[in-house]
This record gives structure tokens, C-alpha cells and sequence, in this order.
């Protein structure tokens, strides 16, 4: 490896690009840049001012706040002491912080709003080894274990200790634990996933060495959660060991459209389930359109999925399809990738698999999204599709020093050295996912094709093993339902069941609109999910699906549930993803009712 810590590599790299900016974030209403020198600074200041405050090598220091420049230093500072990262979502409720707090052992935590402190005094009694509180608002008021961000940036500068800091910094080894990154909990209790600066590192530079030919002096928008490990990685330690470039902080998710035509970035990493909604945005704004602008559109979605396959293969297009092809971008291509910022090179999508009739339209419309995949475990990058011959529907190939093979069960192996020390205090389940031999179990299934690719078809615990054992993956059924512009989000069940039933959200949004348009009378959400219109049309979107599978894994009934699924009423992960159980657990008696009707109408058909 290049470096021998995390913070081996900022310090290295601050040095070689002062006078650059590495950050960018909005105050005020005004955009402000931080140079790598001013960075440099901070996190020294703030290491000193931990040192200071007492907080010793290999301690844990918790970090609970939004996306802000001060996550950075934070995130640096503790680790330049040797002391080790405990990151915990934003989201999270206060009773999941105690659990973390308590569990990874945190001495001290810094906080970033008065609503995330309101949290932490609500549970002040239930976490004894918290000794320090740092908050990033400066108004917050002070006691006796609680100062805020720039008086430990004065302390700090105060100390007089940097021989002991340079022999703090000196002293870190590639093998200590850099960061504990608790499990977003979809199956359960979270675990904290030991990564060391040697699985970091090792990720990084693998994963920038698969795509630093299509790096070059990039704008980032950053929006998902640095809690996150695809984010931490992705958004953050790569962009510092390539050190060409601005990474900007979005100022959140809800204003993420308005900063990207203020940013113009020409790359920016994501989820599935935002693309899935840009998606859905789209065609709901095309179906509403006049029908000669709509017949235009698809013309133009047609035009860019014939150029796909001569751009992939990097070859020109035939005279004709490259005249339709230029009509297509002024007239429909051109104003979409304004509406991103008109400079967008590519996007990067991890966290789950991107489907691939997204993949598709997007690349149709000349945004690429390069996919990769990879777990917190695995620090997380375990394999990227190249950007000059990616593959649609497959998550890439292994990146450098990543070793895969598929078990017996179909379910993705790997090995290499971005595999995490284990799980923290839990020894047991660390031996459950990783063998005698090393190879972690991701729980994925998945297959390698013949051109080494990785396809993974479902999480191994979410396959549905039926009454009758067939087996169903439902994560490939469920993309396609969410591909309709009627449906938000969808989870099927069916596991020693004797068919497949599924639990819908619609897209309020479109539906509410239409229902508007058509005059249909409606007071809530509940009154307008029994509409006959509704209901209709949601049923012909689970019936187009249907045909394309088999009879074993059709969905016989389904339920509209009235309320979205969000990551403060339990259903979402941070990263959007959904937690089954969770599903199910809150809709049981939903999901009992469709079973007893449909058992009873196919008693009655008998």
C-alpha cells in the first residue's frame, strides 16, 4: 500500500496540494471553500484538542451528525491520535444510539444539532462511559462535560502537546482499528464491523485503480450519509488519495436538485433507491405531458437504447442512427442532464443492486451510472464494472486483490485483504460469516457469467422457500414493480407459504395528482387506496409483471399500505434500503388477511 494510515494519507497528500481546495459547503446561503491546508489545520487542532481532553490511543470517539465539513476533521482528528471512529446515522433514534454508544465502549461523541443532543440527554443516564460531548452548534449551551466544536479547536491550538501528537500519529499501526461501522440492522440487532486502516486503504486504492482513468479534476456532490461505509469510501478517502478535485457537501437530500444545478458536478455517488425515484419522477412528468412531447420522449429513449450497444463496444454510430441520435439529445437528452447540472460524467451506484432496465434507460439517455457492490465488511468495494466495458445487470469484476467464488448454495464468497478484522465483542458471529479458510460469506447469492462478471439475484435470507419448495428471489420481482410509475416501494412474501402475496406503497404523488386531474373525490390517503381506479391500476402494474414470470412466483393478492415507508417509522435502513423484517413484523396482520381471503376464494374456485 501507498500509505501506511488514514491519516498517513491525508497529512501526505495535504502537503503536496496546498493552495487547492478540498472542500466545499453552503453557510448562509453562501457556498465556502476549505483548502487542504486549512483542512490541515482543523484536524491537527481538534487531534490536540482530544489529546487534551485525555481521550487515549484506541479509545472510541462517536461521531452523530449530518453530512458538514466538520465531519471530516472530526473523522481525521480521531483517528490521528490512534483513537478509533465510532460513525452513527443521523437518523437513528435515541434508543439505537444507546445501543451503539454502550456497546462500542464510546468515551466521548460529537454531535451536531440541538435535536441530535436532544436525543443524547434522553438517554444521559443510560450511557455512564460517555465523559465528553462536542457540539458542532455553537449555540448550544455548555456544561460541565459538554463544549462545543471550536472550543476544542482553541484548546487544542493551547495545548502545547504536539511532540505527543507526532508520536500518536506516528505510532498508529496499519492493523489497528481505524473505525467500527455498525450494521444498519436489516435482519436484526446492529453489529460493529472492526475496519482497520489496512482494509481501508487497501479498498481505496484497489477501487481507484479500476477507475482512475476516467478520474480527472472532478466537482463531487456528496450526499449520502458518511455514516455510511459506501459513502465514507466512495465520497470521501478515495477523492483524498486521488486529490484532484472538489468534494462538495449537499445540503441535504431534500435540497439535492436544487444543489445540483448550483454545483454542476461532473460525478456523484448514490443508491439504487434515489435513481429509482429521479425514474419515477421522469415518466410521471412524461405521462402528464401532451401526448405529442410524450411521443417524442420514448421516440428519443428508443433512438439512445439503439446507440447503447455501438457506444459500449466504444464504436461509432451508423450515419443515420448518429443524426437521430443528436435530434434525441437536443431535444430531450440535453435538458435532462441539465436538470443534473449539465456537466455530469458519470454516477456511481452502490448498496444494492441497481436494476437493470435502470441501468439501461439512464445509459439511454446518456447518463452513466457505474455499479459496483460490496458490504460494510468489506470495506466495502468488492467489485466495480470498468467504465470503458461495464455490463448492465451485473455489479463488475473484482477489484484488485479481491478473490471470489460462488458456494455450492450460489451464495458470494470473498477474499482479500478489505475484509474486516470481525465483528466487535462478538466472536461467535465473526466465525459464522468468516470460515477457517477466510473467506467471508456475504450472504448474497449471486453468479459469476462467462465473461467474469458478478450478478447477484438476492440476499441468501430473503429467498422465499414456498409450501410447495419452490425457490423465489423476490428482490428481481420487486424492482420490476417499482419500475411502474404507480408504485413506490413493494416487499413480497411468501416464505412457507403457498404462494406469493406482496405489501405495496404507492406513489402518492402521482396517484394524488391523477386522482385531481379525473375528479376523483378523496380526504386521505386511506379513502383514496379504496378507490376502484386506484386499485385498477396498481393491479394491471402487478399483472404486467406477472406475465413475465412463472406460475410459482406470481403474486396472487397484494395489499396498498397507506403510509411510506421511512427510516423513522423503522421500515428504511439509512441508505434506503428495506428492512424486511420490519415489513412484516408491522403488516402481519395485513399479510394474514390477503392470505385468508385468497385461500378462501381458491376454496370457493374449487
Amino acid at each position: 500500500m501507498k500509505y501506511k494510515t488514514i491519516p498517513d494519507m491525508f497529512y501526505k497528500q495535504a502537503e503536496n496540494n496546498r493552495g487547492r481546495v478540498i472542500l466545499r459547503y453552503k453557510k448562509e446561503g453562501q457556498w465556502i471553500d476549505i483548502k487542504w491546508e486549512e483542512e490541515q489545520e482543523y484536524v491537527e487542532s481538534f487531534a490536540l484538542g482530544l489529546l487534551k481532553l485525555g481521550i487515549g490511543s484506541l479509545e472510541k470517539v462517536a461521531i452523530l451528525s449530518e453530512n458538514r465539513y466538520e465531519w471530516y476533521v472530526s473523522d481525521l482528528g480521531i483517528q490521528s491520535i490512534g483513537a478509533t471512529v465510532v460513525p452513527i446515522y443521523a437518523t437513528n433514534t435515541s434508543e439505537q444510539i444507546r445501543y451503539i454508544v454502550n456497546d462500542s465502549e464510546s468515551v466521548a461523541i460529537v454531535v451536531s444539532t440541538s435535536r441530535q443532543l436532544d436525543k443524547l440527554k434522553s438517554i444521559k443516564n443510560d450511557v455512564p462511559g460517555l465523559k465528553y460531548i462536542i457540539t458542532l452548534d455553537e449555540t448550544l449551551s455548555k456544561t460541565d462535560n459538554t463544549m462545543n466544536f471550536s472550543s476544542v479547536l482553541a484548546l487544542g491550538r493551547l495545548s502545547g502537546l504536539s511532540s505527543e501528537f507526532k508520536k500518536r500519529l506516528s505510532g498508529i499501526s496499519s492493523g489497528a482499528v481505524a473505525t467500527i461501522i455498525y450494521t444498519s440492522g436489516t435482519t436484526g440487532d446492529p453489529k460493529g464491523v472492526m475496519l482497520t486502516h489496512t482494509n481501508l486503504l487497501s479498498d481505496t486504492e484497489a477501487t481507484y485503480e479500476v477507475m482512475k482513468k476516467e478520474l480527472g479534476d472532478e466537482t463531487m456532490l456528496s450526499f449520502l450519509p458518511l455514516s455510511h461505509s459506501f459513502a465514507r469510501t466512495a465520497d470521501y478517502y478515495i477523492p483524498i488519495f486521488h486529490s484532484r478535485g472538489v468534494q462538495v457537501i449537499a445540503e441535504s437530500l431534500e435540497k439535492l436538485s436544487e444543489n445540483l444545478i448550483e454545483i454542476k458536478p461532473t460525478m456523484f455517488v448514490s443508491v439504487p433507491r434515489v435513481f429509482e425515484k429521479v425514474y419515477g419522477k421522469i415518466i410521471s412528468q412524461v405521462e402528464a405531458d401532451k401526448p405529442f412531447k410524450r411521443k417524442i420522449f420514448y421516440w428519443a429513449v428508443s433512438v439512445g437504447k439503439q446507440a447503447s450497444s455501438y457506444l459500449l463496444e466504444n464504436k461509432p454510430l451508423p450515419f443515420l442512427l448518429s443524426i437521430r441520435h443528436q435530434l434525441a439529445s437536443a431535444l430531450v437528452f440535453k435538458k435532462i442532464k441539465n436538470a443534473v447540472g449539465g456537466r455530469l460524467k458519470f454516477a456511481s451506484s452502490g448498496g444494492a443492486p441497481l436494476p437493470k432496465d435502470l441501468g439501461e434507460f439512464f445509459f439511454a439517455l446518456g447518463i452513466k451510472i457505474i455499479e459496483g457492490y460490496g458490504l460494510t465488511e468489506t470495506s466495502p468495494v468488492m467489485t466495480v464494472n470498468p467504465p470503458d466495458k461495464f455490463k448492465f445487470g451485473s455489479v463488475g469484476k473484482p477489484i484488485p486483490g479481491c478473490e471470489l467464488k460462488i458456494a455450492n448454495d450460489g451464495e458470494v464468497l470473498t477474499k482479500g485483504p478489505m475484509i474486516m478484522k470481525g465483528y466487535y465483542k462478538k466472536p461467535d458471529a465473526t466465525k459464522e460469516v468468516i470460515d477457517e479458510n477466510g473467506w467471508f460469506h456475504t450472504g448474497d447469492i449471486g453468479f459469476v457469467d462467462n465473461e467474469g462478471y458478478l450478478h447477484i439475484t438476492d440476499r441468501k435470507k430473503d429467498i422465499i422457500v414456498t409450501a410447495g419448495g419452490k425457490n423465489i428471489a423476490p428482490q428481481p420481482i420487486e424492482n420490476k414493480l417499482r419500475m411502474s410509475k404507480y408504485i413506490e416501494e413493494v416487499v413480497i412474501i411468501g416464505d412457507r407459504k403457498p404462494y406469493c402475496v406482496a405489501l405495496i406503497v404507492p406513489s402518492f404523488d402521482v396517484l394524488e395528482d391523477m386522482a385531481k386531474k379525473e375528479n376523483i373525490p378523496f380526504l386521505s390517503k386511506e379513502e383514496l387506496l379504496e378507490n376502484p381506479r386506484i386499485k385498477t391500476l396498481i393491479d394491471e402494474a402487478v399483472a404486467e409483471v406477472n406475465r413475465g414470470l412463472a406460475r410459482y412466483e406470481t403474486i396472487k393478492k397484494f395489499a396498498l399500505i397507506p403510509a411510506l415507508f421511512t427510516q423513522e417509522t423503522g421500515e428504511l435502513t439509512p441508505t434506503l434500503k428495506v428492512k424486511r423484517w420490519a415489513v412484516e413484523k408491522k403488516y402481519r396482520d395485513i399479510v394474514e388477511h390477503l392470505y385468508e381471503v385468497q385461500t378462501a376464494k381458491l376454496a370457493v374456485e374449487a
